[in-house]
């Protein structure tokens, strides 16, 4: 029983170290999207005469898809002038670059939409 026991053992732990590091991967794929993201929609309101006092902070709810990351993400900030910043984005991120939906506001107005982020990727072949 023993003998048995143990190779049983080590190859859950080997499964739970593979799950460990999965999840690590994909925690900092999300990591690298949302910052990407936040840089992107700092670009957009600095464009727009906007500077944040905070944030943008993104949450992010990506899949891997080979090289690129497929899905939306959600991020909020705060104006120097206490206004309320949210932006909304629904693509592609990857090395070549980022396409899809953004939509950022401020207090509810659209203060860009764009379909293609200039200067964004996100290098997903590790």
């Amino acid at each position: 029983m023993r003998r048995i026991l143990r190779p049983v053992v080590l190859l859950g732990c080997a499964v739970l170290a593979l799950t460990a590091c999965s999840e690590q991967l994909d925690q900092s794929l999300n990591d690298l999207a949302a910052t990407a993201l936040e840089d992107a929609v700092t670009r957009q309101l600095s464009d727009a005469g906007i500077t944040l006092e905070s944030g943008p902070d993104c949450s992010t709810d990506l899949n891997r898809d080979g090289t690129s990351l497929s899905g939306d993400a959600s991020c909020s900030g705060t104006a120097v002038d206490g206004r309320a910043v949210r932006a909304e984005f629904d693509g592609t991120l990857s090395s070549s670059g980022c396409s899809g939906s953004l939509g950022v506001f401020v207090d509810d107005e659209a203060i860009a939409q764009v379909d293609e982020i200039p200067d964004c990727s996100v290098n997903v072949s590790f």
